[in-house]
């Protein structure tokens, strides 16, 4: 549920609100807290204790889990990459990370879970990166053979690998399917030649047709492709025939995420801006903006912030549910919303209870192993305003609005009581319309939704924020 706001309230009619909402400080909510509130106190014991805590508790038991396992090696460097990456062409180290390490660490878990009688309901499986497509059949086998010593595989659903379409073939993907996969998520990030030239990543739209055969499609009913808005190049024309070319292509779901640009931790990302600089926050919204129409005139429908998905995927009913969340991997359908992850940088959560992750760097991962401890780097238990808050920046970005009731009932709480301050401080927004606060809920306007990071915002705790007094 949304309202729409006039031709007045178009995102692209507004150059000065998108001037006055533009910060670097907005967060994306993948998690909340964010990250950098996580402490760094928070170390293999306690990663321990959290999971033995949580699962203690009856009503955890068979709350279904996520698998996570994070593979940190690419053949060759893309310039708008963020991920915890090492850029390499020796496959020798891809096998000594997965033979001496990851297996260690999945034997480390495996124990632990056992010695303690913890038995997860695992439920997904997701492969990221970095690349998984960079292991050869072999490595691949074994990995599929260590999660099997852990998971029942007769019980996952959706099991993802994300896929540089540069890497496989028809046969690749088949031979996925044979060890398990049932989901696949494509790197596309843009189709036009320009662009993937200023980034690094060049894959014309023949060779992602290629693979995706009858036979393939039959077999992954739910294909993702990953965009970003905002590298250099872009503009609005060239967009609308990237969107083009996925109406053509029918991906099941999109994931269309803003690009962040930040050359002060990744200084290979300055090269992207060689030839022209990154699209300012004005060029951003326009890109996305016409990006959503052609999607939309294409039978996809909004599945939050930057995703979408064609009515008949799962995400879209889920969204409808709304029991869709908005996570690390992008907007998902919600089953299955606890992790367990292994892997360099590989973060997980237990709901309503803890958050962790291991060490970003290899040797300090390797380190950990080898010293016969969990590589966790830094980790955070939960308080009871940290979950209800978690819950509505969710709905806020993922949903556009926010049911008090939803709330008060679920939390034995009175919203507009709680969040009195935070209701005070939406009123400039509600000014900008953004959003409306009436009695029983906050809804976005359409220009607002293009926003609702900035909005979510008003509701991080960890931020120092002004109190809002309006102006007689």
């Amino acid at each position: 549920m949304s309202y729409t706001t006039s031709k007045e309230g178009s995102i692209l009619k507004n150059a000065l609100l998108l001037k006055k909402y533009h910060t670097n400080l907005i967060y994306d909510y993948t998690e909340y807290p964010t990250k950098g509130n996580w402490s760094e106190k928070f170390g293999s014991e306690d990663y321990k204790s959290a999971i033995t805590d949580w699962y203690g508790k009856e009503k955890n038991k068979q709350k279904p889990v996520l698998f996570y396992v994070h593979t940190p090696f690419c053949e060759q460097l893309c310039y708008f990459c963020l991920c915890s990456k090492t850029i390499t062409q020796n496959y020798e180290n891809v096998k000594d990370y997965l033979y001496n390490y990851l297996s260690k660490e999945f034997d480390m878990l495996q124990n632990f879970l056992n010695q303690n009688k913890v038995s997860f309901n695992f439920k997904e499986i997701y492969l990221g990166g970095g690349s998984p497509t960079y292991y050869k059949e072999e490595e691949f086998k074994y990995l599929i053979k260590k999660m099997r010593s852990l998971i029942d595989f007769s019980k996952i659903g959706d099991f993802t690998i994300e896929v540089d379409p540069r890497r496989v073939d028809e046969e690749r993907l088949m031979f996925y399917h044979e060890q398990g996969v049932t989901r696949l998520s494509f790197g596309i990030q843009d189709f036009d030649r320009d662009v993937q030239e200023e980034i690094n990543r060049v894959q014309p739209p023949e060779l992602v047709d290629k693979l995706l055969t009858p036979r393939v499609r039959k077999l992954f009913p739910v294909i993702n492709f990953d965009f970003l808005i905002g590298l250099p190049r872009q503009n609005v024309k060239k967009i609308e025939e990237t969107m083009k070319t996925v109406a053509q292509l029918k991906p099941s779901q999109l994931q269309t995420m803003y690009v962040h640009y930040k050359p002060n931790t990744r200084k290979y990302m300055t090269k992207m801006v060689r030839n022209e600089p990154m699209l300012d926050f004005f060029d951003r919204k326009a890109v996305f903006e016409a990006a959503n129409k052609v999607l939309m005139s294409n039978n996809y429908t909004r599945a939050g912030f930057e995703s979408y998905a064609l009515p008949s995927d799962p995400l879209a009913k889920s969204i409808n549910e709304k029991k869709a969340v908005y996570n690390s991997l992008g907007t998902q359908k919600g089953e299955a919303t606890n992790f367990i992850a292994v892997g360099s940088s590989a973060h997980g959560v237990l709901n309503d209870e803890y958050y962790f992750q291991n060490f970003y760097e290899l040797n300090l991962y390797r380190g950990a192993i080898d010293e016969g401890k969990f590589p966790i780097y830094r980790g955070l238990k939960m308080n009871s305003d940290d979950v209800i808050r978690r819950e509505v920046i969710r709905h806020i970005r993922t949903f556009f609005n926010v049911e008090f009731d939803f709330f008060n009932k679920k939390y034995k709480m009175d919203f507009k009581d709680y969040f009195k301050k935070e209701l005070i401080n939406l009123l400039p927004l509600q000014d900008d319309q953004l959003l409306k606060i009436n009695n029983s809920n906050i809804i976005l306007s359409e220009l607002g939704e293009h926003l609702s990071p900035q909005v979510a915002n008003v509701f991080d705790a960890y931020n120092d924020q002004k109190f809002y007094e309006k102006s007689a």
